[in-house]
């Protein structure tokens, strides 16, 4: 099998389904938890806390995240069909940057 390669630096693609969630769940799971350590920092400089209510302050984060990130995945699942539908209207989302068009014989 012999590959051939055309190298570009804008193209228009439209993402299906699988590969829009798999985008989504990378940037879910880094805005959760980015938001867990922002959340953590902030709060843990600003109230001094005790005993095991810092167990629970850090508990409290991580649930945060894990919210986060749920509702960030099913929000991105939701809003799949209106990106469909955008790129359907726009003959696919034009993007830029490195781009290797590959095919296979």
């Amino acid at each position: 099998m012999e590959i051939h390669e055309h190298y570009s630096d804008e193209a228009r693609i439209q993402l299906s389904f699988f590969s829009f969630m798999a985008i989504a769940l990378w940037v879910c799971f880094g805005a959760a938890l980015t938001f867990s350590i922002a959340f953590h920092l902030v709060i843990s400089t600003q109230i001094h806390v005790e005993g095991s209510e810092g167990d629970v302050f850090l508990f409290a984060s991580l649930m945060y995240a894990f919210l986060g990130f749920v509702f960030s995945v099913i929000g991105a699942a939701l809003i799949y069909p209106v990106y469909s539908f955008w790129c359907e209207r726009s003959r696919g989302q034009q993007v830029k940057g490195k781009f290797a068009l590959v095919k296979r014989e």
